[in-house]
């Protein structure tokens, strides 16, 4: 019982930013339930459906449409990894002071996991909720499903939820993991080594057989160099991306003309993982939708005119593309928070020097360009080499339509992170108040 009051508590005297990161672990999990229970409803369909429904209609198409729910996660768990990352300070502190008054090592662990535990439960039983809700008005008003189709199969969506939950609990229990082990070490360091690049050579190795077929060499045992080119790729760029952004950091602070792009792109330079984190699922998004180019012209090629199934399957295309950015982009909004919340002291010198508020806005907004641009247009490269199909378009204009799809989905994958780097103004004017240079 005590251990419960206290672990109440701690939640209810949190800071402001505690209970922030509370209620976005919540809606993380709210996320993650919905896309796992979208999975197992797909699943759960029996029979031929109304072509009105897209790839949902047909039973070939359906285990690929469940796989592609379930890579939904990986932007959500993006967004939880920087979300648990936000008042990180705070929290090592008050789990090092429990360790100091003489809490044992497992009763810390143990109110880590419960404090995630119980917003991700909370978030997870909404989310389950508001998709059963939804999902019945939509069946029952909409589309008429017949009775085959029937809702989330209970024992599919419980262990969607107890994932969920599993998932929330374990990074409770490995949060402040090195303040169990030595309370009196509790420091925040800046990190000064630069991203390894040898971690470039993974999506570079798997560039290889894409980029022989487009030049039209010969490929060894082509459709399985092809399938390990691109899981080599995709794997490159969830891990060469810090590296990018931090090249990007670099190469902009040399050609720097201004004092705000000098600033920005050194912030970037010195601690480059948070945003490669974020960009990472952005810039996968982004090669996703780079490649679905030559997919759509193909099929526009063979059949010059689309159907309601394939008019379907591109706009659930498009729509969970915009969806991922979307998330990731909120991901980097809670990065920012969290830069804003550590570099406030700095912010808040600059402006009691005299700087003004709108030369800062303009620091953040180009810390957001300089990360995104080389990220994004690389993957939008690796997308459109990727599924590249020389020679196979009879009408060669339907080949205008990959290139500019590329070039707009570079273009979004920058766009949302120049909006959400824009859209701190208040949070920045709260972390320059002069309230920020006090020290004790």
């Amino acid at each position: 019982m005590t251990f419960l009051r206290v672990a109440g508590m701690l939640g209810r005297g949190g800071s402001r930013a505690e209970r922030a990161r509370a209620r976005l672990v919540a809606v993380g999990a709210a996320l993650a339930t919905w896309f796992l229970f979208g999975a197992a409803n797909v699943l759960a369909l029996h029979g031929q459906l109304d072509e009105r429904l897209g790839p949902i209609a047909n039973r070939g198409t359906r285990p690929g449409t469940a796989f592609a729910f379930g890579l939904m996660i990986l932007p959500i768990a993006a967004f939880l990894y920087q979300t648990g990352r936000l008042a990180s300070a705070d929290r090592e502190r008050r789990l090092a002071a429990l360790r100091l008054a003489g809490a044992t090592p497992a009763e810390v662990r143990l109110l880590g996991a419960l404090e995630t535990t119980r917003s991700a439960a909370l978030g997870t039983v909404c989310g389950a909720v508001a998709y059963v809700l939804l999902q019945w008005s939509i069946r029952g008003l909409l589309l008429h499903l017949p009775a085959t189709a029937a809702g989330v199969p209970p024992a599919l969506g419980l262990a969607a939820m107890v994932l969920v939950i599993a998932v929330a609990t374990v990074s409770g229990l490995l949060a402040g993991r090195h303040v169990i082990t030595s309370p009196l070490g509790v420091t925040r360091r800046a990190i000064r080594r630069p991203p390894r690049p040898y971690v470039l050579l993974v999506p570079v190795l798997g560039c290889v057989p894409m980029v022989a077929r487009f030049v039209g060499l010969p490929v060894p045992y082509r459709p399985y160099s092809l399938l390990l080119g691109a899981g080599l790729c995709a794997v490159g760029l969830m891990l060469s991306t810090s590296r990018l952004v931090w090249a990007s950091a670099r190469i902009a602070g040399r050609r720097a003309r201004s004092a705000e792009t000098l600033l920005a792109a050194r912030a970037l330079e010195a601690d480059a993982r948070p945003w490669g984190r974020t960009m990472s699922v952005l810039g996968l998004a982004v090669a996703i939708g780079s490649g679905t180019g030559w997919i759509e012209a193909g099929i526009m090629d063979d059949r010059h005119t689309l159907d309601p199934f394939w008019l379907t399957s591109f706009t659930l295309v498009n729509l969970a593309l915009l969806v991922a950015m979307a998330v990731a982009a909120a991901a980097l909004l809670v990065h920012q928070a969290e830069y804003l919340m550590e570099h406030g002291p700095v912010l808040a010198t600059l402006r009691a020097t005299g700087v003004a508020d709108g030369r800062l806005r303009r620091v953040l907004l180009r810390q957001g360009i300089i990360a995104a641009v080389l990220p994004c247009s690389i993957a939008a490269l690796i997308g459109f080499v990727g599924l590249a199909e020389t020679g196979a378009l009879r009408n060669e204009t339907w080949a205008l339509w990959p290139v500019t799809n590329g070039v707009l989905m570079a273009a979004l994958g920058v766009l949302a992170a120049t909006l959400t780097t824009g859209a701190s103004r208040r949070r920045l004017r709260r972390a320059v108040s002069p309230g920020r240079l006090r020290t004790e």
